[in-house]
């Protein structure tokens, strides 16, 4: 089987509450959360999956306090890219901070689960502010559901409930199976403390539009995985190729 690497390529971080990942526990705590985009090496196309954001438009659109680590073209330029390089970009989900940079590749198809995308376009209330149908004109489309092979050995796997249509990203590598998440979460989300395992074996992602769909997600996708890449965990920071 054909296998590849991984580059994380942190944009910001972010001043976030942590019950926003963590349902029903910690709140209150701050964590500078990282936003990422990652670039899937050794394929035959330019892959990037999700886009990031920029910390200005964290402050500006959502209020959150953030600090810049790099342009998005200062992180394609690092891996000897252009935007307009990026032959394919896969949305995890739709959320503004995972999409906000998509319009700039400009060449690129965007794969995204199709219940996503009506849903980006139609919100609920209570998770509207997640999204931002500004960010989403003139992008050029395709539609998928359920389990989909981009290549040998990269896979989309729904994990719907942080959001309707989120898929993770499964990708083989040297070492194994690597999963990017698809929904917003840290390590302690698959790796709770003690007294939370006694009750349940992970916690589910602080913000959903499905508990139930979120919390089944995250095991499963925790099961399936040789190696976790939570979307928001600063432990990427520092990583410049998984494996």
């Amino acid at each position: 089987m054909r296998t590849y690497r991984i580059r994380p390529l942190p944009l910001l971080r972010m001043e976030i509450d942590l019950g926003i990942f963590l349902y029903r526990y910690r709140y209150g705590e701050k964590l500078m959360a990282p936003v990422y985009c990652w670039y899937i090496e050794d394929t035959d196309k330019n892959i990037l999956v999700d886009t990031g954001a920029d910390a200005e438009l964290a402050t500006s659109y959502r209020g959150f306090p953030a600090e810049k680590i790099m342009s998005f073209e200062e992180a394609l330029a690092s891996l000897g890219l252009k935007p307009e390089d990026i032959d394919l970009v896969i949305q995890t989900h739709l959320h503004w901070d995972h999409c906000a940079n998509t319009a700039k590749c400009t060449n690129a198809k965007v794969l995204v689960n199709e219940e996503e995308l009506r849903f980006a376009f139609s919100p609920h209330p209570l998770t509207g502010a997640s999204y931002n149908k500004d960010l989403l004109k003139d992008l050029n489309f395709v539609l998928v559901s359920g389990y989909h092979d981009v290549a040998p050995g990269i896979e989309l796997i729904p994990a719907p409930g942080h959001s309707p249509g989120a898929q993770a990203v499964a990708v083989n590598t040297g070492k194994g199976r690597a999963v990017i998440t698809g929904f917003c979460c840290v390590k302690e989300n698959f790796y709770p403390p003690e007294e939370i395992k006694k009750m349940m074996p992970i916690i589910t992602p602080g913000t959903h539009t499905n508990v139930i769909d979120a919390y089944e997600s995250t095991l499963r996708i925790k099961g399936i995985a040789d190696i976790l890449i939570p979307m928001h965990d600063p432990s990427f920071m520092e990583v410049t190729s998984i494996p």
